[in-house]
C-alpha cells in the first residue's frame, strides 16, 4: 500500500533518516528544517489536504493513522532509529503513538506535549525527549524580559548557556586575570566581535562592551552574571 511512496528512504538507508508524525506548525517546520539540513524525511499526517501540501518538499509524504501499530509497521516506522510525535491537538493520538514507538524499541523519540500532565505521561510511557514548545518558550522569554541577556538556551535541569554583551567589571581586562569561574561561577566561553566570527576566549582575550560572549553555567548564576554593574 505504501511501497511507492518509501522507495527513496529505503533506498539510502532508514538509520539517517527521521519519521515526522504530524506535519502540523511544529511537526511540519522541524520536518522541512531537516530537510534543508540533507537529512530524509518521512512525513505522515492523517489529513489529506496537510499531505498534499508537503507532497514534493519532503522525501516521502503519506497519509495514515499513526495510532495503527499495524499501519506503522507497514510504513517501516519500526525499522527507524530516530522518530518525532509532532500531533498538535489530539492528547489521545499522541500518546498512543508515543506507546507504539516505544513498544518498538526505537532509540531515538522525541514527542510534542500540549500540556504539563501530557509530558509527563510521555515521559513515564518512557519517551526520552519531550518538547513542550509553548512551555519552552514562555520560560526562554521570561529570561529574555528580565535580564540583559541576548538568548537563553536550557542545556540540563538548572544550566543554561546564554548570548550576552560583557558586563561592564569584565571589559578591557585580560581573561586570565579575571578569574571569572573562580569569582562568579560560569564560564564564559566564545566571544564574537562586531562584524566577525565566534571565537573561543583564550587566557589574554579582552572584552568590550560591543561584543557578544557565550557563558555557560547554572541558571541563576549566569543570569547573575549577565546583569553585573
Amino acid at each position: 500500500m505504501f511501497g511507492s511512496q518509501l522507495s527513496e528512504i529505503s533506498r539510502r538507508g532508514m538509520s539517517d533518516a527521521v519519521a515526522v508524525i504530524g506535519l502540523g506548525r511544529f511537526g511540519g517546520a522541524l520536518a522541512l528544517e531537516l530537510m534543508r539540513n540533507e537529512t530524509d524525511v518521512l512525513g505522515i499526517d492523517h489529513d489529506q489536504a496537510t499531505v498534499q501540501r508537503f507532497n514534493g518538499k519532503l522525501t516521502s509524504v503519506v497519509r495514515a493513522d499513526a495510532t495503527d501499530e499495524d499501519v506503522l509497521r507497514e510504513l517501516s516506522v519500526d525499522e527507524f532509529e530516530r522518530v518525532v510525535v509532532g500531533i498538535g491537538s489530539n492528547i489521545e493520538a499522541s500518546i498512543l503513538t508515543a506507546s507504539r514507538l516505544v513498544k518498538f524499541g526505537c532509540p531515538g523519540i522525541w514527542a510534542k506535549a500540549l500540556t504539563e500532565p501530557h509530558a509527563e505521561i510521555l515521559t513515564q510511557l518512557g519517551v526520552q525527549n519531550v518538547v513542550n514548545p509553548e512551555s519552552d518558550m514562555g520560560t526562554r522569554a521570561a529570561h529574555l524580559v528580565q535580564h540583559r541577556i541576548l538568548d537563553f538556551v536550557p542545556i540540563d535541569d538548572g544550566h543554561a548557556l546564554v548570548r550576552c554583551t560583557p558586563p561592564e567589571p569584565i571589559q578591557q581586562r585580560p581573561m586570565d586575570l579575571l578569574n571569572v569561574r573562580q569569582r562568579l561561577g560560569v564560564s564564559v566561553v566564545a566571544v564574537c566581535r562586531p562584524g566577525g566570527q565566534w571565537e573561543p576566549i583564550e587566557a589574554g582575550t579582552m572584552l568590550y562592551d560591543d561584543d557578544q560572549i557565550l557563558v555557560t553555567g547554572p541558571t541563576r548564576k549566569v543570569e547573575h552574571f549577565s546583569n553585573l554593574t
